[in-house]
Order: C-alpha cells, then structure tokens, then sequence
C-alpha cells in the first residue's frame, strides 16, 4: 500500500495508446489526461516524449468541460516495440499552472507497437508472431504471495535464459513491477481478471444446465464481472507488454463475459480479447465469437491438428494451458511445437505452469521438505501442486531444459549433404548471435571451432559453411553439435556466450558391444551357481535366480538384478490411474518364480516366471576369461491382454562406496524417452548423490536415455562398468529404490529421500515416458509410441571393471 498526497488539482489518469502506422515505420501517440480534485481556472497540461534526453515531441493544452486533455502526434522512425526488440521511450507529463510553473509531474516508459488479427494470425507491428509461454502465479517458498525483488529478477533471468517469451498472469491482475519489467526486458503477457468460479462450472457440467447454473448468465452478477474486468484495464491499460486481455478461468461462459468483451472492446482497441471459460473443451472445439483467439487448455496434438484444419474456424489457436508440468512430466513436449509449427492457425501456448507452489516446512528431523495439500489439512487435496518448471526456490527442474531447447528460436537441420540454421524469431535477424560447432567421438570433444553468421531474416533459413574435421578414429561415435549463442546485449537479462539454441547430429553408428569369448565354466557350489575368472566373480543363487555378488578384486560391486518391470510412480502415473490399471507389473516384479536354474556348456541359465503364467525371462550368464560377465536377457508375455509395462529391465543393488558416476548418453539432467531432446549424447560425470531430483513428491527421477556405458566407483576409482548391446535406460541412485515408490498421501515428502544404505542401479531395455497432456486423466499418461510395447525383446548387457 501506498500512501501520497496530492496538489488540490492533479493528474486523476493517464491513458497512452502508442501505435504504428506508415508501414509500422512511423509511431502515433493518442494521449488523453483526466484531471482531479477542485477546479481550477488557468491549468495546462504539457507532454513530452523523451529518447533518452533527446525531446522527439511536445504537446500542451487546456482541459475541456470533463476536464480532460487530449493530444495527439505523430513521431517518424522510432524503434517499435516487441517481446524481441523491448525498446521504450519515456513520456512526461506535467500539470502547469497559470504562470508555466510545475504543479504535479509523473513520467512512465511507453513503446510503440500495434496488435492485430490479420490473414487470420495474431500480429505484432506486422508480424505473425508464436507464443511461447507459461503460466505464472505469485509464489515464494517462505513469504507465500510476498514476492521480493531479487525473487522477481531471478525468475525474469531464467524466463529469458529458457526462450520464453509470454506470460499468461493466471489467475488474476498480478503484482504490478512485473508489467513494468515485462516492458522493459521483452515479454508478451496475457493481463487476467480476478474472475473463476470453478464449481458452478462442474455443476453445470455434471448437470447440463448451464444457463440455470453458471454465474455468467445470471444478471445479479452481471456488475460483479465487468466491475473485475473493468478495473483490470483500467490499471494496466498503458503497458505495451499486454498484447491480451483474458475475461477470466474456469468460469463457464454467459451474457455477461459477452458484455465485458463488448466493454473491452469499446475501451481499448489496441489489443485483443481472449476467453475460453470452459475448464477443457472436451470432444469439440468451444470458440467463444466474441473474443478474438481460440484459447483452449489441455487440448492434445490431435485435437490441435483438427482445428488447423478445419475451415469452419478462423481464430488463431492459443492455448491459454497445456503440458501439465506437475513432477517429473512434460513428455511430448517437441511433438506438441512439430505441430504447432507446421499450422500457421497454431500459435503456440502457456505452459501450467512456471513456479511450484509448495511451502518450505521442517520434518521431525527438523529437515526441510516441500509441504502441500495434506501438510496443512487432513483431508485436503491429494493433489499436489508442484506442476511448474522451477522449484519453489526457483531451482530449474529437468524438464525447464527441455522447455529451453523446444522453444529455443534459433534451430539447426540438415541441407542435403550439409547443414543449415532457421530463424524462428518473428522479428529480428541473427546478427546479434554468433555459431560455434564442436565435434564428438564416442562422447568426448575433438574438435570445435567458431563459424560466420549468414544473414538470416526473421523466419528465414539458411546453409552453413562446415568443413567437418577428418575422424581422430575411425571406428569411433561421431557426432556434430552446432550452437547458437547470445553477444552481449542482445538479449535483456541474458549473458554474453548463453547457448539460445542447439542440435546434434550423428556422423556414425555407436561401436557395437564388443564380442565376449565365454571361456569361464561354472561350477555348481550347492546353493549357488558361479562363473569364476581373472579377479572376477559370479554367483546365481540357485533359490532366487539373482545374483548374489558380482565381485572384482574381492570387492562386491552388484547384487540382486531381479527383473523388473515396475517404476516408482511419478505425478502423471498417480494421477492418470496408472497404478491401479498397471498395478499387476508391480505385482509380477515382486513375485517371482524360479521356473529353471541350470548350467548350459558355458552358461548359467535362469527362468524366472512372473505372475504365474503371465511372462517369462531368461536370464543367460557367461564370463570372459578378464572376468567381464555377459547376460542375454529375453522378455516373452505369455498373455496378450495386459497394459503396457513401465519398464522392462534388472534391478541391482550396489554398495555404498560406489558414490561416483560416469556413462555416456543423454544427460546431463534426466531424460525419458519422451522427454530427451534437450539432452545431448556426451560423456558426463558427477556424484552419485546430484542424479536424483528433489520432486515434492518423491517419485520416478534419474533415468538417463541411450546410455551407452555407465560407470560406477568410489574414491579409489575402482569400481563397475555396465555396457548394453544397444542404448539403454539406466538410473543410478545412492538409496534403495523403495524409498520412491508410492505412499498415502501426506505420508511422503522429499526431506525422505537421502543417500543411505546401498545404492540401486536399474538398466532398462525400454521405460516408458512421462507424459503430462494433463495430470488427471488417461490423456496425461505417455503416448502410445513411448509406451513399452508388450512383445518379446531380447537384449545384452555386460558387467566390468571401471577402466
């Protein structure tokens, strides 16, 4: 709250509209002042516009009878304004009395911009332009709503540094620094009334009454809506940044948002008006005629591709929500934006969302955890809200990298034998980005070198010059990583040399496993089988079929290796129904039955039948003479009527020293099979301890896809190498994998979740993704090509020393 006095008569409003007009060459000022408290005989008002300190216009008059003032002016090549080109002037107004003297001042930064729907797209001075957003509530860990300036800064850095470039301001007219800064570092926002009444809504769904029901059609709070929209406009009317104004969420619709967008339109002319009401627009596509976008939430990629298509609807599609980024989610999310790119009538969306709104307690231990629903009220709503891409604390979750990388408006392709840059951005060229290349051979850097910007307009392509370097080894992975990074400047917020967008690209196949001479014999020691070789060893309980030890130098590196076909449940698992319909994989990977245990020439061979009749694996061991040990794993379901498993691969458990990590694959943050296109094929390492990520929610998290080799040691370096016949999923963790899986609500949080005990290693033939359309239905679980398919697989991993 502030508190101000003002002189007897004084500046009551300001309303700025800044345009273009002569090509969007030239801006347009349309000034009106109102003025307040007494009358007073002989007042004028002067406006100034300011470039920097240079003076660009002046105008002065006199009030008339509603004591208003009204200028207009036309100032010849300015700078327009745009998410991408943020570039402000400053206007000064100033209340004068009857001699000239100053009796009130007050400055603001306006920029000169036009928005429109032309050809059937929303245009920015001229220009379609893509939206690519998220939606933002007022969160801070420790002060709830109370957000600080340092706070702000930092979500606004990692807004800009992730290729974000539009705010939806769910679910209400938001703190206002945050439309001053969203004018001054470049962000188109969606300003939101105040207005959900999200029960009504469900009433009238589950009813079918909607005009009985929804409060938008009932007159006695017809004034109740448009007071809500109308002071919303009126507060923040003079921002270039707000490109939308939004009628409000999850209201239904009804005559009176019809008369609030009439009001708007009335009222401000200068943007457009969006509204969906609806919570999901189900099996159709709910336009509103009223408003100007299509503005839908949680519609999937084929519902999109149906409305490009059709003709019946000319809005431009935005979607006010869609990939429900709750826990370890936001799979598809490049499949979402192939899509939306390929539709002119698509114009991109807001994300749910940008911030977990999770609270900072302390456990018994008295250590902190993300607390939610439950934590406060008994039987509060399961539910959590841990659905941004940051953390609370603004730590960036996994999948803000993927956001960076799909919306990233700088891309690399292929051109014939060569390769090529696009500019996605919709107004500015490349020059104030330069390209650089590195080249990989099995993961590790060989080369790299910088390379010349061609000049590349808004939305153009164009080839790259590339002359590759010849291969250190020939038999080596190669791979091609192209970058596009920031000059100074060149983008608000956002450092010299930020990577804004890259890509690899395979020169080569991976190597192949090399062949392994079983040369070792096992040997039948009563209760256990055991291939012996070199300073290796390999024992098969005969009771379980899993190993006992696999040991190099007479320390035990793995045990275990159970075959596995259940997942710790994540978010999207839980609340798409997943572990109740797939329940029956967690039982089988639990319950498990020796069906065969014997030597086979070289071989130890196990069969493990799982869920009495249901499915089989085989399990065939041999070791080298160096005492590497091979296993050929095959899957066979024994029914066809089962769901899909999460995950077809071994569990092993490994000792504690082993606290080190190394593998080459997709990293360095966790990727699934769904979500892997921010994460490149390199070589990586770190502790084991930094591969799990703090979820709210202790779920599914660490998984890295086409790993090539992982290797595990401890502060000597010795330590276990795993390699696969193909890429594999794998997950190393410093605690028992148990510790994820599912509790009743309230009973889990993510203080839970620290090193202890032994280590788990899990390698998967295939996992399946994380989905995330939505976090509630059958729609948020993976799509069918990242499900694990049910059919036979049958696949090699060896086990080795760390070299």
């Amino acid at each position: 709250m502030t508190l101000y006095a003002a002189p007897p008569t004084h500046l009551r409003d300001i309303d700025v509209r800044a345009g273009l007009t002569n090509s969007y060459r030239d801006g347009t000022l349309a000034l009106s002042v109102a003025l307040g408290g007494k009358a007073a005989a002989g007042l004028r008002v002067r406006a100034t516009v300011l470039d920097d300190r240079r003076t660009l216009l002046v105008r002065e008059g006199a009030a008339d009878a509603p004591r208003q003032v009204r200028f207009d002016g036309t100032l010849p090549a300015v700078r327009a304004w745009s998410a991408e080109t943020p570039e402000l002037y400053t206007l000064l107004v100033e209340l004068l009395d009857g001699r000239g003297r100053v009796v009130e001042a007050t400055t603001r930064r306006i920029g000169f911009r036009t928005v429109a729907i032309a050809q059937g797209e929303v245009q920015v001075n001229g220009r379609r332009i893509t939206i690519r957003g998220v939606n933002r509530h007022e969160h801070d860990p420790r002060t709830f709503r109370i957000v600080s300036d340092a706070t702000l800064r930092r979500d606004l850095e990692l807004m800009k540094a992730s290729n974000i470039n539009a705010l939806r301001l769910s679910h209400y007219p938001n703190d206002p620094r945050i439309y001053d800064l969203a004018d001054q570092v470049g962000l188109y926002l969606m300003d939101e009334a105040n207005i959900e009444s999200h029960g009504y809504l469900s009433k009238a769904q589950q009813s079918g009454d909607f005009e009985g029901t929804l409060l938008g059609y009932k007159p006695e709070w017809k004034a109740a809506h448009l007071d809500r929209v109308e002071r919303m406009v009126e507060r923040d009317k003079n921002h270039p940044s707000i490109i939308f104004w939004s009628l409000g969420n999850e209201t239904g619709i009804g005559t009176s948002f019809e008369a609030a967008a009439h009001w708007v339109k009335a009222r401000d002319a200068t943007r457009l008006v969006s509204f969906l009401g609806h919570s999901m627009s189900g099996w159709r596509h709910p336009t509103n005629a009223y408003v100007d976008i299509f503005a839908p939430m949680y519609d999937d990629i084929e519902k999109l591709v149906d409305y490009a298509e059709r003709r019946e609807y000319p809005q431009p599609l935005i979607l006010c929500e869609y990939a429900h980024a709750m826990g370890n989610s936001l799979g598809n999310f490049q499949d979402y934006w192939d899509v939306i790119r390929r539709y002119p009538k698509l114009q991109g969306g807001f994300v749910w969302d940008w911030v977990d709104q999770t609270i900072l307690r302390k456990d018994a231990a008295g250590r902190d955890y993300w607390a939610q629903g439950r934590d406060f009220v008994a039987d509060g709503d399961d539910s959590p809200v841990g659905d941004g891409v940051i953390g609370a604390d603004r730590t960036p979750d996994p999948e803000y990298h993927e956001l960076a990388k799909v919306y990233a408006p700088i891309a690399f392709e292929r051109v014939g034998a060569g390769y090529g840059v696009v500019n996605r951005h919709d107004h500015i060229d490349l020059s104030r980005f330069t390209l650089d290349y590195s080249v990989l051979e099995d993961g590790r850097e060989v080369a790299r070198g910088a390379l010349r910007m061609p000049a590349v307009a808004a939305g153009a392509r164009a080839p790259l010059a590339l002359p590759l370097p010849p291969a250190r080894d020939a038999a080596a992975e190669r791979m091609l990583v192209l970058r596009a990074r920031t000059t100074g400047g060149a983008i608000p917020l956002v450092a010299a040399g930020h990577v804004v967008g890259y890509d690899q690209f395979a020169l080569s196949p991976p190597r192949p496993l090399p062949a392994l001479a079983a040369t070792a014999t096992p040997v039948d020691g009563g209760d256990a089988l055991r291939l012996t070789a070199g300073d290796g060893v390999l024992e098969v309980d005969k009771a379980t079929g899993l190993i006992r030890r696999y040991a190099r130098g007479g320390a035990t590196l793995l045990s275990g290796g159970a075959p596995d076909f259940w997942r710790a449940p994540t978010d999207n698992d839980i609340g798409t129904g997943m572990t109740r319909s797939h329940k029956m994989w967690q039982v089988f990977s639990q319950q498990r039955r020796v069906d065969a245990i014997g030597i086979d020439g070289n071989a130890i061979v196990v069969t493990h039948d799982m869920g009495v009749g249901s499915v089989k694996v085989t399990t065939r061991w041999t070791m080298d003479a160096g005492g590497t040990a091979r296993a050929t794993l095959r899957f066979v379901p024994l029914r066809d009527d089962l769901p899909d498993p999460p995950r077809i691969g071994l569990q092993f458990a490994m000792p504690a020293t082993l606290d080190r990590i190394r593998w080459y694959g997709r990293g360095p943050w966790e990727n699934y099979a769904d979500r892997k296109t921010a994460a490149l094929v390199a070589t990586y390492a770190g502790l084991l301890a930094d591969q799990y990520h703090n979820y709210p929610r202790p779920q599914e998290s660490g998984t890295r896809q086409d790993v090539r080799w992982i290797e595990l040691t401890g502060a000597t370096g010795t330590g276990l190498r795993v390699a696969g016949d193909r890429p594999l999923a794998v997950n190393a963790l410093p605690f028992p994998y148990a510790d994820l899986m599912e509790k009743p609500p309230g009973q889990a949080h993510s203080s839970d979740i620290r090193p202890h005990g032994d280590g788990t290693l899990l390698v998967d033939v295939l996992q399946g993704g994380v989905g995330g359309d939505t976090g509630w239905s059958s729609d948020g679980r993976p799509h069918l090509r990242y499900r694990v398919p049910l059919q036979p697989v049958e696949w090699t991993i060896t086990l080795g020393a760390a070299r």
